[in-house]
């Protein structure tokens, strides 16, 4: 008898921190400081929306790691990272002092 595992939704996780861990990294050269936080955290409920679009295409048994885990993980890093951004950054992000 073989265990049948699930790694899917495992390298799925893996991959989408990565590539969020990717987009910060090259963000912090293109946007303001104060816009970076805001910016990784909408890529990654994007991501997240993506995993979980994956769920459709996925016949895993519900007792193992399944790509809505790593939907929810990522969404719910993304719920805890919203928590980190100052109201003070987006005001001064919003803030145009360039208008007429």
């Amino acid at each position: 008898m073989s265990k049948k595992t699930a790694t899917g939704p495992g390298i799925a996780f893996a991959v989408s921190l990565a590539a969020t861990m990717v987009f910060a990294a090259n963000a912090l050269f293109i946007l303001p400081f104060e816009a970076l936080l805001p910016a990784t955290i909408t890529f990654l409920f994007l991501v997240a929306a993506v995993v979980a679009l994956a769920t459709s295409q996925s016949s895993v048994s519900p007792h193992r790691f399944t790509y809505w885990d790593a939907a929810g993980l990522l969404a719910a890093i993304g719920m805890i990272a919203c928590a980190m951004v100052e109201p003070a950054e987006l005001a001064r992000l919003v803030d145009d002092e360039d208008r007429p």
